[in-house]
């Protein structure tokens, strides 16, 4: 049976979000070394991680506009600058993990999409596919892809999950679950408690006071989230968790391992 757990790394999580270029080393180390035991204690767990971009692609994405595609020639140069930083976090997060043993792999998005008009024509997961044969865990993030009308589009991580969730489940793949790591303990209220479950009936009544992601952010924060999650569950019946990834309690290796988990639940 072909079983399989995505994972996201929250770019307010990885980086510090208000300063470009800042990783937190530390927490990605922390989070590495669960994915590694969970792996170890489950060895027939098939993962696809992948981390969000934080302060390194949305701050030149924002310096360039680049939310608004390729207009002039100074857009050109950010197209690039956006990738490269995205990249950058992207390699800071496999080594990590290749330093707790655990076999990852890159895969650009911006290497295997194509787009045109913000949505996705063709992508190509015929790598992916082969790693995932192999028992090698792809590990792929935010990016900036070409689009054949506005020059580019930027695809955030929680997007390309759904995507990638979409395909995978269309060629026989059974979605465990997705697992979003932040800075909080799941998605909070008004009186900053956690909102254990969320759905379709209740969502209209807490949107509103969902909290606005701080610093540099070009795909949305917690809202877009929650909205992505949503339609996960609507039309593929696949459940979200929301958990602290600040955590020292071992709560993505137990999230992983299909254990419950203190967080909030998102589902149809």
């Amino acid at each position: 049976m072909k079983e399989i757990v995505l994972i996201k790394l929250g770019g307010s999580l990885i980086t510090d979000k208000e300063k470009p270029f800042v990783a937190k080393k530390g927490v990605i180390d922390n989070l590495a070394c669960q994915i590694a035991e969970a792996l170890k204690e489950n060895p027939e767990i098939n993962l696809i991680i992948g981390n969000g971009g934080g302060s390194f692609p949305h701050y030149p994405a924002v310096r360039y506009e680049m939310s608004l595609g390729i207009r002039n020639e100074k857009q050109k140069y950010g197209f690039c600058l956006v990738q490269d930083a995205a990249s950058q976090l992207n390699r800071i997060v496999v080594s990590s993990l290749l330093k707790y043993q655990v076999k990852a792999f890159s895969i650009h998005p911006s290497s295997i999409i194509l787009s045109k008009k913000g949505q996705i024509r063709k992508i190509f997961l015929e790598s992916l596919l082969g790693l995932l044969k192999l028992k090698i865990t792809p590990v792929v993030y935010g990016d900036i892809v070409y689009d054949e009308v506005c020059g580019s589009t930027i695809f955030s991580t929680e997007r390309l999950l759904v995507e990638l969730a979409k395909k995978l489940k269309d060629k026989g793949f059974i979605i465990k679950r997705i697992i979003h790591n932040g800075i909080t303990k799941g998605v909070l209220n008004d009186k900053n408690q956690t909102i254990p479950l969320i759905n379709k009936e209740n969502f209209s009544q807490i949107k509103d006071f969902i909290f606005k992601t701080q610093g540099f952010d070009v795909t949305g924060g917690m809202l877009h989230k929650i909205k992505e999650s949503l339609n996960l569950a609507k039309k593929m019946a696949i459940r979200t968790i929301i958990i602290n990834g600040v955590s020292q309690k071992n709560l993505l290796k137990e999230a992983i391992l299909g254990k419950k988990v203190r967080g909030t639940v998102i589902e149809g």
